[in-house]
């Protein structure tokens, strides 16, 4: 895992899981990303469209790298992490 910074932008919203979650492609930095399958985060992704994000991301997906958490860059406690 591993985190980066910066604007956030939904590219679209992908079909719902067979449980019938929601699941977005993202882009951060010009790279594309996709919320895990059945995650909370699909919930909550488009709260954070065309803001500046800290974002915990990894490479485990199959086609493209997963956004695992999120949060707004200017209410992060953590932003040296």
């Amino acid at each position: 895992m591993e985190k980066i910074t910066g604007t956030l932008n939904v590219i679209k919203k992908l079909p719902l899981s067979k449980m019938g979650n929601p699941k977005y492609r993202v882009e951060i930095n010009g790279i594309q990303f996709e919320t895990r399958t059945n995650a909370s985060i699909g919930y909550s992704i488009t709260n954070f469209d065309n803001k500046k994000v800290i974002a915990t991301v990894t490479n485990t997906g199959y086609v493209w790298p997963i956004l695992e958490y999120v949060e707004n860059l200017y209410q992060s406690k953590n932003i040296n992490d």
